[in-house]
């Protein structure tokens, strides 16, 4: 995954968007990355990967992890760095061989219908 670009733009995204859109959207990444899993559990996916399979898992438990703290902070009116996370999430990403999972879920989100409701 080449990190800055994405990371960059992601982070752009978040900061153009109000603050309940923001957290609708991350919201909506952290969900997606689950889906995303799903195809780990079809039967023989893991077959010979167990290992690789519970690498994948983690890293998408790293990314949960990321997510759930970033929208916490909000409950206490604590806004924190667009760019941080997007980059933490990118590295978490790397690290752990899931770039695809990351890229599709923020591209699930940004396809959502984001016209404000009257």
């Amino acid at each position: 995954m080449n990190s800055q670009p994405f990371s960059q733009t992601f982070a752009d995204w978040l900061a153009s968007l109000s603050l309940s859109e923001r957290v609708r959207a991350i919201a909506l990444v952290y969900s997606h990355l689950t889906v995303c899993t799903r195809e780990l559990f079809l039967p023989g996916t893991a077959e010979g990967k167990e290992n690789i399979v519970l690498n994948m898992l983690h890293g998408v438990n790293e990314m949960h992890h990321t997510l759930s703290n970033y929208l916490l902070r909000y409950t206490k009116n604590q806004e924190s760095d667009l760019q941080v996370l997007s980059k933490m999430l990118v590295a978490i990403a790397n690290q752990y061989r899931i770039g695809s999972y990351l890229t599709s879920s923020v591209e699930f989100a940004r396809s959502r219908d984001w016209t404000p409701s009257p």
